[in-house]
């Protein structure tokens, strides 16, 4: 009988290992996508300034599927389906990811459960769609009318209608950067905007560039993205300084 309960408690014993040396190795991201059995699913890596794909399969009958990535360091990364949009994934090695939800509504309605960066970040976009949508409209009402008499009066109200999207905006990033400083979401929010344009820039708003430096550099120091970065910052200042000797 103890034989039987010393061999049970090894097998214990080497499951849990086993589990152990993979949640500080290999991160699993996995899920079920339904709606949409058989779709392809794309998995790349979102780098500095290129994107690279990593892996891709069909989702089965009832839309499940895993991915497994071996990293060295935190990264960002996307999935995506047939729909226009991906899903962007903070993943950390070791980190186990589970993505649930419709796939006719991707990424909108999906589900993520075990990356508090990934959940955040989706939080984000969420409520940034509501406002490009808004900009969009009021941007196309304004491209319509360019040929039309009076279109300076139309673009003077619509600038005013902007600029409380704008504002708006802004404070959605400012306030993620703040409540993130210690995530790399938070430099994709840096660089977010409405329309082609970021919203935050070096020369009106270096505090935030300066503190997602700091705080990453602490975080997460040689990462790739922290690396770029900082880079950028200082490429920033070189410019500054050109302009202010003019």
């Amino acid at each position: 009988m103890k034989i039987k309960a010393i061999f049970f408690l090894t097998i214990i014993v080497m499951a849990g290992a086993s589990c152990s040396r993979d949640r500080h190795g290999r991160t699993v991201i996995s899920g079920m996508i339904t709606g949409i059995p058989g779709s392809p699913v794309k998995f790349l890596e979102l780098g500095p300034e290129h994107t690279v794909k990593l892996d891709s399969l069909a989702l089965d009958a009832d839309g499940r599927f895993i991915l497994k990535l071996d990293s060295g360091e935190t990264g960002l990364y996307l999935l995506r389906t047939t729909r226009p949009t991906p899903l962007v994934l903070e993943l950390s090695p070791g980190e186990s990811v589970w993505i649930s939800g419709p796939g006719l509504n991707f990424p909108e309605d999906i589900i993520i459960q075990g990356s508090p960066g990934s959940i955040d970040l989706l939080d984000f976009f969420k409520a940034s769609s509501v406002n490009s949508k808004k900009f969009d409209s009021l941007e196309h009402l304004l491209v319509s009318h360019q040929d039309e008499p009076g279109f300076a009066e139309l673009s003077r109200k619509l600038d005013e209608s902007l600029k409380p999207l704008w504002d708006k905006q802004k404070d959605l990033e400012i306030n993620y950067i703040r409540k993130h400083p210690s995530s790399l979401t938070s430099l994709l929010v840096l660089n977010h905007g409405l329309g082609v344009s970021p919203l935050l820039t070096f020369r009106d708003d270096s505090v935030y560039f300066l503190k997602l430096d700091s705080s990453l550099g602490k975080a997460f120091p040689g990462n790739k993205h922290v690396v770029f970065h900082h880079n950028r910052i200082i490429q920033a200042r070189e410019i500054e300084a050109i302009k202010n000797t003019r």
